[in-house]
C-alpha cells in the first residue's frame, strides 16, 4: 500500500479533505440552479446556502436559456415530477453545465422511470440517490454497462 492509500485510511485525513473541499466551495460561492421537488425545495436551498453556494430555484422553461448558462451547476430532483417541469429539466441538463440527477422514487411509475432514463442519457456528472433508486435506474438502463464505466 502506498503512502497516499495509507493516508486515506486515516479518519483525520478525511476530515481535512472535507474541510478543504467545503472551503473551496465557499471561496467560489457557485450559483446552483435547482429544479427540485416542492417537498425538498427549502431543504435543498438551505443546504446549498450552508455550504456557501447560492441556490436558485428556477424551473420555468422560458428562463432556462437565459439563466442556466450563468450557473456553475444544476441540480435536478424528480421528486414531484410533472410533465410541465420535464422540458425544463431536459433543457437545463443539456446546457453544458455540470449537473446532478436525483432520481427520487424512479421505479414508482413507468412515467417516472422513463423520465429518469431520458435524463440519465444526458450524462449527469453525479447521480445522487438512495440504494433502491440507483439500483432501479441502473437495472433499467441499457447504458449502465456500456456508457457509464
Amino acid at each position: 500500500m502506498d503512502d497516499a492509500a495509507k493516508a486515506e485510511r486515516d479518519p483525520a485525513w478525511w476530515g481535512r479533505r472535507a474541510w478543504s473541499l467545503l472551503s473551496a466551495v465557499r471561496a467560489r460561492a457557485p450559483l446552483v440552479q435547482c429544479i427540485t421537488n416542492l417537498v425538498s425545495m427549502d431543504i435543498a436551498a438551505n443546504a446549498l446556502l450552508a455550504a456557501g453556494a447560492s441556490p436558485a430555484m428556477v424551473h420555468s422553461l422560458r428562463e432556462v436559456p437565459d439563466f442556466t448558462p450563468r450557473c456553475d451547476a444544476v441540480y435536478v430532483n424528480v421528486g414531484t415530477l410533472s410533465e410541465d417541469w420535464l422540458p425544463s429539466m431536459r433543457a437545463a441538463a443539456s446546457s453544458g453545465r455540470p449537473w446532478v440527477l436525483d432520481p427520487v422514487a424512479a421505479a414508482a411509475s413507468g412515467f417516472r422511470m422513463e423520465a429518469c432514463l431520458e435524463l440519465l442519457a444526458l450524462r449527469p456528472a453525479v447521480v445522487r440517490g438512495n440504494a433502491s433508486e440507483i439500483l432501479a435506474v441502473a437495472d433499467c438502463s441499457v447504458a449502465a454497462s456500456s456508457n457509464f464505466k
